[in-house]
């Protein structure tokens, strides 16, 4: 028993020790106890308590039996050492009642004795995001219109979005706001009036919508950050979404936490510097489906334009709209205050540079043509551009079916002038969403075309000579599904590249544009048609003398293919003639028809190609021998049969040299006598012929023995030099 006692004597001394010479006591399992109440001693159950040091409030002090009991009891256990002195105890309750916090001294265990809570009102829900997910750390805040803001204890929703934040029991109107304070938060902010409370509220579920975040940076023209500017948000009936903290920092960087979906995106200058004004600038129906980086946004120094609109008759326009864009990029420019007044004047901010100013006319009222104007704005302001005049127009309107009577949207409306062909320029013409359309047009004869989206299977609409002189309405056009009409143009199996194809509508019996079209590498073509009848046309090459080929009246739909095959192009080459001209051998023939090139072979190898109108060709270096020629002409890739002739090549030689060694010697003397007299054969007849009698005899030794040994006359041609018998005779040199 000593040991023990000795060490607590030892024990005591040391914390004696410290609180001498710190005036701190350190305590080791210390506990709090007490009750927790309401106002008239009723105990309260399931208060969460928590210990914090003010010094540290970030700081979790561990401890347990920090529930009040079913009797409002409670004794809490302090687990871990520390220090001596004030902290706070804080109440949270789970109940209808006020949330509460006391300052304690702790040197020991303490006993706080009952407390009591305030009665107070709870108001509960769930916080869900557009999907129905439930959203956790979402902050609640509630404003009372006597009060004010009020402290909240536990103003944030659980893991399961589930959140009971009690208020004082002051019957008042109350507003709530939620908010997902994350620096990338996963839903949008939003407030409910909670109205006149007169008790505890469930709210229920709470829907938040799914919120993402834009960032980007503001710079003026010279690319110096704006600081200050404005993000505005609009849905797509143009009403404004109320954003937070939208506005640019000091770097002219914004980061906005906007819903979920297609927006108008907008930044406006709202504390201008003065005498600058600024373009304000805009994201016209801006996807949004994450978080988007906007990137660098210009927002230029801006200059009034002004002037007035009027009609044909000098009538001044009221409402009538303007649009701007770069001329440049076709970037579009938000222009501000863009409709004409009461005078008919209007007064524009615009960006230096080069821009394209649209004018439209006002929805109601006479019929005005829409026009646009190239404008250079000088950093002048402010300028006068004059009036701008709104011809007079007529409308012309209908709308697109498929076959099954559904609309068919967003189809692309072209205008093209009948008699020149030529497209002509409108504004807002295309299909809308409901399958209607409506163009305000000059009067004249025009060419329509309906292209539906590719999405949607169906294939574009002609129609021809459309007069537009009052007011036309086409009526439901119906669209058909599209088709891809495909093949080939051969001639004697060779694809010819370049032939015209044309396809007729036999309903309409016209050619729409996406009707013709060319042959490609191979012979192959392809028409994106629609599904129907077709006169298909294809064009003979022109100087063939063929006629063109007509499949008449075929029944197209998705898939249909369809060859031509033209009879030969290229007629035969004739009365080829092979003759040999020492040292050439010259070709001539007769053409069949007008060639693009003409080739010809030497014994199977080519030897040169020559322009297809020529009749002759001279081979001048043709080799000895045997030689077959063949010339062949050509008419867009077709060849045509093949022309040869046949030509024998005398081999050149010396006259005298007998055994060919290129030079005359006793060698020749003796193989002319081995051939006479003996059985040397010889290719080369011609050379033993020494004096060129046309046969060879004992006199041709002679010669040549006279010629190396005495005073001989010289050899005949060929000498000295290789070449042919210039004499006639029946002797050869092969």
């Amino acid at each position: 028993m000593k040991v023990p006692h000795l060490l607590r004597i030892v024990y005591i001394s040391v914390n004696l020790w410290l609180f001498l010479t710190t005036g701190i006591l350190y305590a080791q399992n210390w506990t709090i106890s007490g009750t927790v109440v309401d106002a008239v001693g009723n105990p309260i159950s399931g208060v969460d308590l928590d210990l914090i040091d003010p010094l540290s409030p970030a700081t979790v002090i561990p401890i347990t039996g920090d529930t009040s009991a079913i009797d409002g009891s409670y004794l809490i256990s302090i687990n871990t050492t520390i220090a001596a002195g004030n902290y706070i105890l804080q109440f949270e309750p789970i109940t209808a009642h006020l949330p509460d916090e006391i300052d304690i001294n702790l040197n020991g265990d303490l006993n706080v004795g009952p407390h009591a809570l305030a009665s107070g009102w709870l108001i509960s829900g769930t916080v869900v995001n557009t999907a129905g997910t439930p959203v956790s750390g979402v902050d609640i805040d509630i404003r009372a219109d006597q009060a004010g803001w009020l402290d909240l204890v536990g103003d944030e929703t659980n893991s399961l979005g589930e959140f009971s934040v009690a208020i004082p029991a002051i019957i008042d109107e109350y507003r709530i706001t939620f908010a997902d304070t994350a620096l990338d938060a996963a839903v949008f902010p939003i407030e409910e009036d909670l109205g006149l409370l007169f008790g505890s509220t469930d709210m229920g579920i709470v829907e938040m919508l799914i919120a993402h975040t834009l960032t980007g940076l503001v710079v003026d023209e010279d690319g110096v950050p704006l600081p200050g500017i404005d993000m505005n948000l609009y849905d797509s009936a143009g009403v404004t979404v109320e954003l937070f903290n939208d506005d640019t920092d000091l770097q002219g960087a914004f980061s906005v936490v906007v819903p979920e979906g297609i927006f108008t995106v907008r930044h406006r200058d709202v504390s201008p510097t003065p005498g600058i004004e600024r373009v304000n600038h805009e994201f016209a129906d801006l996807s949004i489906f994450s978080n988007l980086n906007l990137g660098t946004i210009v927002m230029p120094m801006g200059y009034r334009v002004q002037g007035t609109v009027a009609g044909s008759a000098g009538e001044l326009i009221v409402g009538a709209d303007f649009d701007a864009k770069y001329a440049a990029t076709g970037l579009p420019i938000y222009v501000s205050s863009d409709t004409t007044d009461a005078t008919g004047s209007f007064d524009l901010l615009l960006p230096e540079g080069n821009l394209i100013l649209e004018v439209d006319p006002p929805l109601t009222g006479p019929v005005r043509v829409s026009k646009q104007i190239q404008l250079s704005i000088a950093p002048v302001s402010p300028v006068s551009i004059g009036q701008i005049i709104l011809d007079d127009g007529v409308t012309v309107s209908g709308s697109f079916t498929d076959s099954l009577g559904n609309p068919v949207p967003s189809v692309d409306v072209e205008f093209y002038m009948f008699d020149t062909g030529q497209i002509y320029e409108t504004l807002h013409e295309n299909g809308n969403q409901a399958g209607n359309f409506s163009a305000n047009v000059h009067t004249n004869d025009y060419n329509l075309t309906f292209t539906p989206p590719a999405s949607s299977g169906l294939g574009p609409f002609f129609m021809e000579n459309v007069e537009c002189y009052s007011a036309r309405n086409l009526g439901a056009l119906v669209l058909s599904p599209a088709a891809t009409l495909s093949g080939s143009v051969t001639s004697t199996g060779v694809g010819l590249d370049g032939i015209l194809i044309t396809a007729v509508d036999v309903a309409s019996g016209s050619t729409p544009p996406w009707g013709t079209t060319t042959t490609h590498s191979g012979g192959v073509f392809s028409l994106a048609l629609t599904e129907g009848i077709w006169s298909v046309t294809a064009t003979a090459p022109p100087g063939t003398g063929l006629t063109d080929l007509t499949e008449l009246n075929l029944a197209v739909s998705q898939g249909t293919t369809l060859n031509f095959e033209f009879p030969n192009l290229a007629p035969a080459i004739t009365n080829l003639a092979c003759v040999f001209d020492d040292p050439e051998a010259v070709l001539s023939w007769t053409n069949g028809a007008a060639y693009d090139w003409i080739s010809i072979t030497r014994n199977g190898l080519p030897l040169t190609t020559i322009a297809g109108d020529q009749l002759t060709y001279t081979d001048p270096m043709p080799v000895s021998g045997a030689m077959q020629y063949s010339v062949t002409g050509n008419v867009l890739g077709v060849n045509s049969p093949e022309a040869t002739c046949d030509l024998t090549i005398p081999r050149p030689f010396i006259r005298c040299d007998a055994d060919l060694g290129g030079n005359i010697t006793i060698s020749d003397a003796i193989n002319v006598l081995s051939y006479l007299f003996a059985s040397f054969a010889t290719t080369c007849t011609d050379a033993m012929d020494c004096n060129d009698s046309g046969a060879i005899n004992i006199a041709d030794p002679v010669m040549l023995l006279n010629f190396l040994f005495g005073t001989g006359p010289l050899p005949s041609a060929p000498y000295p030099n290789a070449g042919q018998d210039p004499t006639a005779d029946n002797l050869d040199c092969n």
